[in-house]
């Protein structure tokens, strides 16, 4: 006895019906490998966002290099300082130059702990980018597989259809043959 008709359907749909499950784990795998990506977008957007003041600091590093330029000369003054004390007050213009130069430092220093404090986020940022192609790449082969199994499933669909359209046609015989016996559906409607 067989109530679902389960033993009666095409091999292949059978095995078709058994790898929807498969088919269901491999769809909540592939949900579960892209909810890492809006975290991924949010960290890349922090480190845009975190980078903006890269420019200015380049800028002032610029303003540095060009007001500690005159380093060196105060090096060779410093040296020639004991036969030259006229040169005092030289070094204490070009010190305050320099002092005036180094204002920026502490900005720079933060900004700099800014951007140290960035790195952990713009390497984890990388290391997620460097998975998405391979993530993607197993996507769009779990996507392929599962279209083959669609377009079989299809195949078989078609096929069973034609095979229940067959059975319908070879019972409807039995039907008339059924309803003419006693207790049929037209022997009712004569005893009545």
């Amino acid at each position: 006895m067989n109530p679902l008709g389960l033993a009666s359907l095409p091999a292949d749909v059978l095995n078709a019906l058994r790898l929807l499950p498969l088919v269901a784990e491999r769809l909540d795998a592939i949900a579960t490998n892209t909810d890492d990506l809006p975290p991924v977008r949010e960290a890349i957007e922090g480190v845009k966002q975190d980078t903006s003041v890269l420019p200015d600091v380049s800028a002032k590093l610029d303003r540095i290099a060009t007001a500690t330029d005159g380093i060196p000369e105060i090096d060779r003054k410093i040296d020639s300082l004991s036969s030259d004390l006229a040169a005092l007050t030289d070094l204490k213009e070009q010190m305050a130059v320099v002092a005036e130069a180094t204002k920026v430092m502490p900005k720079m220093d933060g900004r700099m702990a800014t951007i140290e404090e960035a790195m952990p986020a713009l390497l984890e940022v990388q290391q997620h980018l460097a998975r998405l192609p391979e993530t993607i790449e197993g996507l769009q082969a779990g996507i392929d597989r599962l279209s083959k199994l669609m377009e079989g499933l299809l195949t078989s669909m078609d096929r069973l259809d034609g095979d229940v359209d067959s059975l319908q046609q070879s019972i409807q015989p039995l039907g008339r043959i059924a309803d003419r016996l006693p207790g049929g559906t037209r022997g009712q409607q004569g005893d009545a």
